[in-house]
């Protein structure tokens, strides 16, 4: 069988999408044949290498409809935010296609679309088929739990541990606004600073932030070596991508900052259920609450305990395995 993946992933679109399609593609490495396209600048290439599947990580378009016209696949996942509509009919017409974003401009032109929570949105149209929940939530082998001894000893600790991870690329250099409003937090903090694989802002400008504040900031660019960071610390600020799934497994603790608030449904799931904090707004409100989140949680180390206790029932880390074995058996069922 013949499997292709194609994602976007460059500075302006992030890394999120390529790394949940990667924990995919790797369940088909080794029993399928594999092509993984990136739409994007060439910068998802680190994430790609000795993964046992052939990439394109600089595609455009007009290259990815060349690609997979020569590959002839049987089964196309897409997982991007858009897409040409032409060519995702004409994708359709030569494989099945599957969904693996939540949110797609093409989304009406899929006939299955897989999604990682039990919250929908409600413009999603009434002619896919949605297979929605925890268990689809995609974790890749990189993430590791954090065990109960280690994060124990760092809830215990007098100075809380944090860290900040805005995204493989950062566009907007969050990173920069959320340093800047942790230093108007009150007790010290040890606060590691994540840089992805993509990140291109001046490094002199994140400096700044350690100036004068009472916390220690270390900066760290990490790829999948972020986790082996993160089980240093009992909390982690995100943006509400697939890393809050991650961290969800891992049982750390999240603050999630929205882009937007009708992103929201994206982890409503786990925030309801005690894994993660969510603000139901946009960016700059949430970032002026985030210091009201980090006292309650500094001075209530108990509720920090729950929450990496609750996101460890939650997800499994199977998400990947169910969604090859369920899009095998459904492109079978249709080719019958």
């Amino acid at each position: 069988m013949k499997i292709l993946f194609l994602t976007r992933g460059s500075v302006h679109d992030g890394l999120g999408h390529v790394t949940r399609s990667r924990a995919v593609a790797a369940e088909f490495a080794g029993r399928a044949q594999v092509k993984f396209i990136v739409i994007g600048d060439g910068c998802a290439a680190a994430l790609l290498e000795g993964r046992g599947f052939e990439f394109v990580a600089d595609a455009t378009e007009d290259s990815a409809r060349e690609i997979a016209a020569e590959f002839a696949p049987d089964i196309v996942f897409l997982d991007l935010l858009r897409l040409d509509r032409e060519l995702t009919r004409h994708l359709a017409k030569c494989a099945t296609i599957i969904g693996l974003s939540p949110i797609f401009d093409c989304m009406d032109e899929l006939p299955l679309v897989f999604h990682r929570t039990a919250h929908p949105d409600p413009h999603w149209p009434s002619t896919v088929e949605f297979r929605c929940g925890l268990q689809y939530a995609v974790v890749g082998a990189h993430c590791r739990r954090v065990p109960e001894d280690i994060f124990e000893h760092h809830a215990a600790e007098p100075q809380l541990s944090i860290a900040v991870s805005m995204g493989g690329t950062d566009a907007a250099n969050k990173t920069v606004q959320v340093l800047s409003k942790l230093r108007e937090h009150k007790s010290p903090l040890l606060i590691w600073a994540l840089l992805g694989e993509g990140y291109a802002h001046s490094y002199e400008e994140l400096v700044g932030q350690t100036r004068g504040t009472p916390h220690e900031i270390i900066f760290a660019k990490t790829n999948d070596s972020m986790w082996r960071v993160l089980h240093m610390c009992s909390l982690v600020i995100l943006a509400a991508g697939t890393t809050t799934y991650e961290a969800a497994r891992a049982g750390l603790p999240s603050i999630n900052l929205l882009a937007t608030p009708g992103t929201a449904f994206l982890i409503a799931e786990l925030a309801a259920r005690g894994a993660a904090i969510c603000d139901t707004v946009g960016f700059d409100e949430a970032l002026a609450n985030l210091n009201n989140h980090l006292t309650a949680l500094d001075t209530n180390r108990d509720r920090l305990r729950a929450m990496h206790r609750a996101g460890q029932a939650l997800v499994d880390g199977r998400g990947a395995e169910r969604i090859a074995a369920e899009s095998i058996a459904f492109h079978n069922a249709r080719a019958r």
